[in-house]
């Protein structure tokens, strides 16, 4: 008997918490749609020659750091680096100045296989996307993550990852903040 209660109890309480987790993230994947829909933004772009001149930094495929703003506020920001294996893109979204959404994918460049099948190269014209990830965000914690495929860049639990998303979201609002007060 202890046990059926006890079995009654957990599935109960396991399929109210994936139901409040699945009403979470339809209300931000609902916030992300309306953010991708909307047409009117006001842009600010940070190019390659940003990140060479003023940080220093340089990759083999460059950089592309955007804002895109709605009545001043910052409602996404979308970055890109290009590696000498393969690009990633990373965009953030925001609602009320927080961070709710984060989408990553990460492409690596073909391989260009000889007769034996052997890897010789990289096609650098095509891209084979090996990853996405989406993290979910509510008042600055990380409640749910979805991925698929393998990452090429970073690999981290569950607490590093939120914050280093949480670490480049300050980062890259801060550096649009600064290029666009110039």
């Amino acid at each position: 008997m202890k046990t059926k209660l006890f079995l009654l109890t957990f599935l109960t309480l396991t399929t109210l918490l994936f139901g409040q987790t699945a009403e979470r993230i339809a209300a931000v994947r609902k916030k992300v749609e309306a953010i991708n829909t909307e047409k009117s933004y006001q842009i600010k772009k940070l190019d390659n020659d940003y990140f060479v001149s003023v940080k220093n930094e340089a990759t083999d495929g460059g950089q592309e750091l955007s804002g895109y703003y709605k009545n001043g506020k910052l409602k996404k920001i979308v970055y890109r680096v290009g590696l000498s294996y393969g690009k990633k893109t990373s965009e953030y979204f925001f609602s009320n100045d927080e961070l709710i959404f984060v989408f990553e994918k990460q492409d690596q460049f073909a391989d260009i296989k000889n007769q034996s099948n052997q890897v010789t190269g990289l096609d650098y014209t095509k891209l084979e996307s090996v990853y996405t990830g989406r993290f979910y965000f509510e008042k600055s914690k990380l409640f749910s993550i979805k991925q698929t495929g393998k990452e090429i860049f970073t690999k981290m639990d569950k607490k590093s990852k939120e914050a280093e998303l949480l670490k480049d979201s300050k980062m890259f609002r801060l550096e649009l903040q600064k290029a666009k007060s110039k």
